[in-house]
Formats: structure tokens, C-alpha cells, sequence
């Protein structure tokens, strides 16, 4: 689409385009099932639809999940409070205060259960014309109606790619990550500027774990089998992120002195870190753009120009980088497989 119409790809990677069709096109959806079911009030579905359909499918199924669960729960609780109504005529205030209090406690102790009270005061409140026990089982197939469109919608409707998500966020975890090890060996830097950093680093790496549940319930396959990369990325990132803190802690805790010739070490083992870092950078925004191949002989070939432990001075530091650079060279391994061997047979 870039390619033949990039004007029309470029209005379509707004997220704020995407989500206004996704909107439109659910509320379109709940109303024509809505009128193909004749429903009596049509409006509960599509209020529904706007509330369930969110940016991300995780989203859409934890609303729709609390919407269908409240109404259930409100249309089973107003059954009570109708007959008593309507076979012993009791006052209508007093069987709806039988059946509210219970819910209002409910609904203190579990917020997402609040559609529960919307639907009892629904249907014991308002007046009908019809049988006063088809109301709550209205409500019920109202909103069913429009969170079976929202969900629809969110999946089909120009979803948003979480693989995409979660390469583009592990690139900007990284290139935080780098950031955080190079502040640390600039020196004279406080110790809470380098935790504020490594902050920054676990909310970008939080959007990849969440792009990853979201990847989960795109499809009916485990992503362990259809994408074994994204599935171990966030654990590799994590590991790195906690090694790279563990390295910027005994920097900054060691004294700075060194010979000419370990200040050369050093500068060694950095260039070749870094050549190492910013080579998963570089792929993970690959990744972000479409799924790419044949990097395995280019991932060897970072893995092997890597530096070892043993070109450290200092007994310490050569601890801790030496543990950097196995979750290095593991994560780069990762990012390098030859397809063949991402996918299960």
C-alpha cells in the first residue's frame, strides 16, 4: 500500500484514523444486528460497541468481559425484585432496594461488576409495555450484540500489529540501556540519575511485554510455535536491562583510577559492546518494519567480534561485563536465527 498509495498508507498509520474507523465501523455492525434482531432498544447495543472497542484486542476483551459480566449479573439480580413486583405487589422501591443493596456491595468490592446496578435499574426503573421479564433478558442480548461487534471489529478492523509494537519498543528499551551504561562510564554521576534511567527502561520494556500478550490472542496458534523470537524477546531485553544496571552500579562504585594500557581495554571492550548493541537495535526496527531473513551470517559474524571478559583489568568489573556479554551474545543469537529455525515444524 506505501508503494501504490502512500498517501493513503501514511492516513492510516494514524492511530487516531485507525481507532475513529474501528468506532464507526462497530457501531455499524451492532446497529444492523440490532435491527436484523429487532431489538425493542437498540441503543444499549450501540453504546456498548463504543465502549468495548478499543486500540488493542487485550483491551477490548477485558471491557467486554466486564460489560457482559455486569449485565448478567444485574439481569439475574432484577428477576427477584419483578416478581415481587408483579405477584405480590410489593412497592416498587422496596424490591428494587432488595436487589440494589446487595449489588452496590458487589460493586464496591469488584468495580468491573458495575453494569450490574445500569442493568437492574434498567430493568425494574423504566417502565415497559411488554413482559417485564423480557427486559433484563433485552439488555442481555443488547449488550452481547455489541460486545460480539466490538471484539469482531478490534480483530479485523485494521488492527494494529503487536509484533510491530514490540520490536519498535525493544529497539527504544536498548537504546535506553545503552544510554544508561554510557552515562555510567562518563563518571561524576549519581547513583539516582542512573536508577531514573534504568526506570525509563523498565516502562519501555512493560510495552513490550504488553505487546507480547497482545501478539497471544492474535491467533489461535501458540506464539511460542508461529513467532519463537518475540516470544523469548522481552525475556532477553529484561535479562540485559539487569545486567546492564548491575555494570553501571560497579562503575560508579569502583574507583576510576587505570594504567594507559587497561584505559585501552577498556575502550576496546566498549567499542565492541556498542557494535554489539547497536547491531539489535538495528534489527529490531527491521523486525518493526516486516519480518526479515538471512541475518544469521551477519549475527555470527557481531557475535565473533565481540570482546571477552578477559580484556578487563579489574577482577570485578570483569564479573559483571562477562555476564553482560553472555546475555549479549544470547539475545544477538536470538535475533540472528535463520528462519528455519524460528518456527516449530
Amino acid at each position: 500500500m506505501s508503494r501504490y498509495c502512500p498517501w493513503l498508507a501514511r492516513w492510516l498509520d494514524n492511530a487516531t484514523v485507525c481507532q475513529t474507523i474501528r468506532l464507526l465501523s462497530a457501531v455499524g455492525v451492532a446497529g444492523f444486528v440490532a435491527w436484523l434482531t429487532n431489538l425493542q432498544e437498540p441503543g444499549w447495543a450501540l453504546i456498548t460497541s463504543v465502549i468495548v472497542t478499543q486500540n488493542s484486542i487485550t483491551d477490548t476483551i477485558s471491557k467486554g468481559r466486564d460489560q457482559l459480566l455486569g449485565t448478567l449479573i444485574g439481569a439475574t439480580a432484577s428477576i427477584a425484585p419483578i416478581t415481587l413486583i408483579m405477584f405480590l405487589h410489593w412497592p416498587l422501591w422496596v424490591g428494587f432496594t432488595i436487589a440494589f443493596v446487595p449489588l452496590a456491595i458487589l460493586v464496591s468490592w469488584k468495580p468491573e461488576a458495575r453494569m450490574g446496578v445500569v442493568t437492574l435499574m434498567v430493568a425494574i426503573l423504566f417502565p415497559t409495555d411488554n413482559d417485564p421479564y423480557l427486559r433484563p433478558i433485552e439488555r442481555v442480548l443488547a449488550i452481547l450484540i455489541g460486545v460480539g461487534s466490538g471484539t469482531l471489529v478490534t480483530y479485523l478492523v485494521l488492527h494494529e500489529q503487536a509484533r510491530r509494537d514490540a520490536f519498535r519498543n525493544a529497539a527504544l528499551t536498548v537504546r535506553q540501556i545503552v544510554a544508561m551504561l554510557q552515562k555510567a562510564r562518563s563518571g561524576h554521576v549519581e547513583w539516582s540519575v542512573i536508577q531514573d534511567m534504568n526506570d525509563e527502561c523498565a516502562a519501555s520494556l512493560r510495552k513490550v511485554q504488553a505487546a507480547l500478550e497482545e501478539a497471544r490472542r492474535e491467533h489461535w496458534r501458540p506464539l511460542d510455535e508461529r513467532d519463537p523470537m518475540l516470544a523469548r524477546l522481552p525475556a532477553g531485553i529484561r535479562q540485559l536491562q539487569m545486567d546492564a544496571l548491575v555494570v553501571a552500579r560497579a562503575i560508579l562504585v569502583l574507583p576510576q583510577t587505570a594504567t594507559p594500557e587497561e584505559l585501552e581495554q577498556a575502550a576496546s571492550v566498549r567499542a565492541g559492546m556498542l557494535r554489539g548493541f547497536q547491531w539489535i537495535i538495528q534489527r529490531c526496527e527491521s523486525e518493526a518494519i516486516a519480518r526479515t531473513g538471512d541475518e544469521y551470517r551477519v549475527a555470527a559474524e557481531v557475535m565473533s567480534s565481540l570482546p571477552t571478559e578477559n580484556e578487563t583489568a579489574d577482577p570485578i568489573i570483569r564479573f559483571v561485563v562477562g555476564i553482560l556479554l553472555t546475555d549479549l551474545r544470547q539475545l544477538i543469537q536470538l535475533l540472528g536465527e535463520d528462519d528455519s529455525d524460528r518456527a516449530a515444524p
